[in-house]
Formats: structure tokens, C-alpha cells, sequence
């Protein structure tokens, strides 16, 4: 085969592969790999802020003591203390920290525990004005408590509606208080005024809470909940002694209890 040959075959091969690799069809791009979107569960440790109003909730008493036996009697209890109620607000806010554990589609169990300010506190006036023998004694007193801080552990227990959690919650209540109440007394006909012995007590107590919320989780990291919880710290009697002598003294019902209704974020990991 001569050269010219040669060159005209390689040209005819060339021009076939060339219409062959024309007839093939277009190359397309693999698809995509599916990634399903992470599916949203309330399950995870998470720590929060909270703020709203701490509401007294209570109903204080007067009892009167051996003092007024044998031939004393009350004429007069006025000055609002005398088995009175009160719902004076004040500001709290806190600090939470939980864990939940989503059990089924719709059951959520949890625990959750938080230490919160509480500016919570009344103080009344009272007289009273008794008779022993036919001598008018009016005492006069002033009593106050407050309680300026408080936490609790709860468990929860809710129904997850997706990403909204309406829940009850309860357990253990404790926090700080103080308290007393001091005063006087004037005998009629008697110049002067007698001072009586006062008495007042601080430290912390404890007791239960019970309530419930709802909270929506508005991102997988974040929720926001609205909640209910009525705090009850045990009564708080006090006495006080206007004749050691003979242990003459008033007795002062003091229920130290309260509600909370806050708001609050948390931060979920």
C-alpha cells in the first residue's frame, strides 16, 4: 500500500469514529444524593432564662394566746390582720436547666430544676383592743415577711403536639424568707407606753410546687415556654409576748405560699 493509500484510510477511520461518536448520547450529571431532613424531637439537655411576677397567696390570722383567758376578751381586731388575704405582686426572674426524654410521638417525661430573684413581701398593721377586768388594753403591732429568693426541682410530665408541648409539672420548693412582728400597748388610765417583745426569724424553708406550661419550640436549638406554679413554703407562726412573767402572748398565722406566672427561653443542645 502506497503512502497515499495509507493516508486516505486513516482520514475515512477518523471521519467514522468521529459520526459514531456523534451518534451517542449526551452525558448527563449522576443525581444528587437524598438527605432527609433531621427530624425534630424533644429529646436533649437545655438551659433557659425566665422572667414574670411572684403573687402572695395566702391568708394570715390573728389567734389569741393565754393572755386572753380568764376573763380577757377581744373587743376590737382591725388594722387588716385579722384572717386576711393579699395578692401583692412583685418581680422574679432566673435561671433553668433541664433534660427531656421523648418517649413516644407525643409523650415527653423531664426533669428540671432553677434558682430564681423574688421580690415578694407585705407588711399590715393591726390593733387590738381587749378587755381584762374592765381595763381597756389597745395593742398596737406591725408585722412583716418576704421572701426574696426561691428554686425548685420538678419533673415534667407532656404531650407533644410536634414542635408544641403542653406539660404539668411538681416536686420540691425551697427559699430564703424573713420575717417578725413588733409593738405596743396602752393601758387606758395607765400613763405611758409598754413595749412589747418582739419576734422575727430568717433563713430558708422548703415545701412542694405544682403547675403547668406550654412551650413551642420555634427552632431545633430554641423554645419558648409560658408557665404556672403555685409555691407553698409551710406557715410560718409567730408569737408575740407582752407578759413573760405569766407567758401572756399573741399568736400570728403566717402561711408562706405564693404563685408564679413567667415566661422563659431555652437554649436546647
Amino acid at each position: 500500500m502506497s503512502f497515499r493509500s495509507a493516508l486516505l484510510a486513516s482520514a475515512a477511520i477518523l471521519t467514522a469514529g468521529t459520526a459514531f461518536a456523534a451518534d451517542l448520547p449526551a452525558r448527563v450529571a449522576a443525581p444528587a444524593p437524598y438527605i432527609a431532613a433531621p427530624i425534630f424531637t424533644w429529646t436533649g439537655f437545655y438551659v433557659g432564662l425566665n422572667a414574670g411576677a411572684g403573687f402572695n397567696n395566702k391568708n394570715n390570722g390573728f389567734i389569741a394566746g393565754p393572755g386572753f383567758t380568764g376573763g380577757t376578751a377581744i373587743t376590737t381586731v382591725g388594722g387588716g390582720f385579722g384572717n386576711n388575704g393579699n395578692n401583692d405582686a412583685g418581680f422574679t426572674g432566673g435561671v433553668q436547666a433541664g433534660y427531656n426524654w421523648q418517649i413516644s410521638p407525643m409523650f415527653v417525661v423531664g426533669v428540671e430544676a432553677d434558682i430564681n430573684y423574688l421580690d415578694r413581701g407585705n407588711n399590715r398593721d393591726v390593733t387590738v383592743v381587749g378587755t381584762n377586768g374592765g381595763t381597756v388594753n389597745t395593742y398596737s403591732f406591725h408585722r412583716g415577711d418576704s421572701n426574696n429568693w426561691f428554686g425548685t426541682v420538678r419533673g415534667r410530665v407532656g404531650i407533644a403536639f410536634d414542635r408544641f408541648l403542653p406539660y404539668f409539672t411538681g416536686g420540691w420548693a425551697f427559699g430564703g424568707k424573713q420575717g417578725g412582728v413588733n409593738g405596743s400597748y396602752v393601758t387606758t388610765g395607765v400613763a405611758g407606753t409598754n413595749v412589747l417583745v418582739s419576734n422575727g426569724d430568717g433563713g430558708s424553708s422548703s415545701g412542694w410546687t405544682l403547675g403547668g406550661g406550654v412551650e413551642y419550640a420555634f427552632s431545633n436549638n430554641m423554645s419558648f415556654k409560658v408557665e404556672y406554679l403555685h409555691v407553698s413554703l409551710g406557715d410560718n407562726n409567730r408569737t408575740l409576748t407582752y407578759n413573760a412573767t405569766t407567758n401572756q402572748y399573741f399568736a400570728f398565722k403566717n402561711e408562706n405560699k405564693f404563685d408564679v406566672v413567667r415566661a422563659g427561653v431555652n437554649f436546647r443542645f
